[in-house]
């Protein structure tokens, strides 16, 4: 009998029922519903994290809102979850088809029938930016922490995702890890973070991501974000050295409906400031709707 693997899910993670919805091609997404609250909150959160993240990241802030409202944690089709029908449609992963993903999730689960906020991270935003700006779907409000509209990816981690075969990936971790710290996460300043970034490139498959990687080299969305009528609130975090700050304001500018905080780092972004600034925007939602309907009235 062989060794059981370890579990290495988070406590919360391991509460949440897990959904798959069928996308178009066959690929079956994964979604984790907490519906744990005795007294939900009327709205419902559809989280989608970052390019290739890992639960991790987002541990503390879904224990923290979980007690009051249902969250659905949405696993787009790069992560490890997704289930492809074969090789070929993992290897045409595009972040238009992965912004798409949302659209057919939000349908399945018929989000647009209720009120629900999308909160986003990073490639996360990028493809919410997308499904949004093509009016794919229609959320009451969205929250962007830290949204990218193009990638500053150096030309070495696209070339390597491409020349290098799935069997051979371990070989290159240590160069990943490498790469990580030296140019995107101070490991010494921020270890945790720098530990869920080289999770999140372990637990890879390069197939799911070979594509996506190669397409972020000279991608960028800035033609997007004035097309979306969502409220949106920006989230920056001017001490994060992965997300910028400065693309995080202009994404907001660029946003009609949209307001914008900084929140200072990428921890704060992810834990009970966040949950703050997540209630306070729903306020400000319910003030408008309420306005709204007062001059309705008159």
């Amino acid at each position: 009998m062989g060794k059981q693997k370890e579990d290495l899910r988070a406590e919360i993670e391991k509460k949440a029922k897990e959904i798959y919805c069928e996308m178009s091609d066959g690929t079956k997404v994964k979604i984790l519903d907490f519906n744990l609250a005795e007294n939900p909150n009327k709205y419902t959160i559809f989280l989608i994290p970052g390019f290739t993240t890992v639960f991790l990241s987002w541990e503390i802030l879904v224990e923290i809102l979980s007690k009051e409202f249902r969250i659905l944690y949405f696993e787009s089709r790069e992560k490890s979850s997704s289930i492809a029908p074969n090789r070929k449609v993992q290897r045409s992963t595009t972040l238009r088809k992965m912004a798409y993903d949302i659209k057919e999730v939000t349908e399945q689960l018929e989000l647009d029938k209720q009120d629900y906020i999308i909160l986003c991270s990073s490639a996360g935003g990028t493809i919410l930016v997308e499904a949004l700006s093509e009016k794919w779907l229609n959320p009451t409000g969205a929250i962007l922490v830290g949204p990218t509209m193009e990638y500053h990816i150096q030309f070495i981690a696209p070339f390597l995702i491409t020349i290098v075969p799935d069997f051979m990936k371990n070989l290159f971790m240590p160069l990943f890890r490498w790469f990580l710290g030296k140019f995107h996460v101070d490991k010494k300043e921020h270890p945790k973070q720098y530990a869920k970034y080289a999770r999140s490139g372990e637990e890879a498959i390069l197939r799911k991501i070979r594509r996506v990687l190669r397409e972020m080299y000279r991608y960028n969305c800035w033609h997007m974000p004035h097309k979306i009528e969502t409220r949106t609130l920006i989230i920056g975090a001017s001490t994060d050295k992965v997300h910028a700050t400065e693309e995080a304001i202009r994404t907001h500018e660029l946003i009609p409906n949209s307001s914008y905080i900084d929140l200072g780092d990428n921890i704060a972004a992810h834990t009970q400031p966040m949950a703050d600034a997540l209630m306070d925007f729903i306020k400000e939602i319910e003030k408008k709707i309420k306005g709204l309907r007062m001059d309705e009235l008159r």
